[in-house]
């Protein structure tokens, strides 16, 4: 069976229903909600649409053209897919509010090394990484035990033992969430089910990446189209021209190779590999957009605020959101020699 290169009818509502949904005056996390945003991909045994990963991809793609990145949105969706086939009674109801989009949940310690530790009481201690700047509700989190060991958890932020305290990533506000004995659930989480969940949060990632390189592309040609220099626009100087063009043309290619991973995955088959380049490219083709974007404006594109200074910032922080490119390319590589090994065997 071939992955279809265009659209299915649902994809091309769903595309129109969250555009339509950002050009509304409220909020936008509301506004998504009454389409099913977070759980457009999610089992509808759990409350979810069902859809697939390919629905979520249509999600993130429009949501970065239109360079809203609504924080605490991929991390969510990636909560619900960790605890699918475990969820503590502590978090269900928080659960179900996230399901509807009216709550949050963050991982800590999947994207970042571990910070925070268990005692034996299954009390949790530490401050994690630095998340979004989100009013988070559920946490699964990665915490070092006895021995050294490294084991999941899952906990409600309940504020008389979580906290946070503001934080900064590359000039964009963030928080760390501290805890000072916060009661856990251990979670006994199988690795088929964290491999698949990671996979498609960075497919997830990747779309939102892939996105705001389109919108930094459209808003790029938009300004060469209008901006005159010696008498002419920008847009007939060939080398403006051609990388704007060269840009969009790889941008195109990166879009297939999206859509590939999402179609795999839905049809669950291994994306280990298929995800993380996908993510590693989207990572770098959206800062190479950005930043073109923003040496075409000028000095007027230095402005605080400026479109394609937003653009290129919010780029910088979401190409390393769930690490940089130059972890992932060595374990891609990693996952091929091994792909390699058994096939030979």
């Amino acid at each position: 069976m071939t992955m279809d290169l265009k659209l299915n009818p649902v994809q091309e509502r769903l595309a129109g229903a969250v555009e339509l949904a950002l050009t509304r005056t409220g909020d936008p996390r509301a506004e998504l909600a009454g389409i099913g945003v977070p759980a457009v991909s999610l089992s509808p045994r759990w409350g979810g649409l069902g859809l697939g990963l390919g629905a979520d991809v249509i999600v993130g793609t429009e949501l970065g053209t239109a360079m809203e990145t609504l924080p605490g949105y991929r991390e969510t969706a990636l909560c619900l897919d960790l605890l699918q086939e475990e969820a503590p009674r502590e978090v269900e109801d928080a659960l179900a509010a996230a399901v509807d989009g009216k709550a949050l949940a963050t991982t800590l310690g999947l994207h970042a090394p571990v910070t925070l530790r268990c005692d034996g009481e299954g009390r949790l201690w530490g401050v994690g990484e630095a998340v979004e700047a989100c009013p988070w509700d559920v946490v699964v989190a990665r915490a070092a035990v006895e021995g050294g060991a490294h084991r999941w958890f899952v906990l409600p932020v309940r504020e008389a033992t979580c906290g946070t305290e503001p934080a900064e990533v590359l000039g964009t506000p963030a928080v760390r969430l501290h805890f000072s004995g916060a009661r856990a659930h251990e979670l006994d989480l199988n690795p088929a089910v964290l491999g698949r969940a990671l996979d498609a949060a960075r497919v997830r990632q990747a779309a939102l990446l892939l996105g705001l390189a389109t919108g930094a592309l459209r808003v790029a040609k938009e300004h060469v189209n209008r901006r005159l220099q010696f008498g002419r626009p920008l847009v007939e100087f060939q080398t403006v021209s051609h990388r704007l063009a060269a840009l969009m043309a790889e941008g195109d290619g990166w879009l297939l190779l999206l859509h590939e991973a999402a179609w795999l995955h839905d049809r669950e088959e291994d994306t280990t590999v298929a995800a993380a380049q996908v993510l590693a490219a989207a990572a770098d083709h959206a800062l190479r957009a950005t930043r073109l974007n923003l040496q075409l404006h000028g000095a007027r594109g230095m402005l605080s605020g400026s479109r394609a200074a937003s653009a290129y910032r919010t780029a910088s922080v979401e190409a390393v959101r769930l690490g940089p490119a130059e972890r992932l390319w060595p374990e891609i590589g990693r996952a091929r020699l091994a792909a390699l090994g058994s096939a030979s065997r």
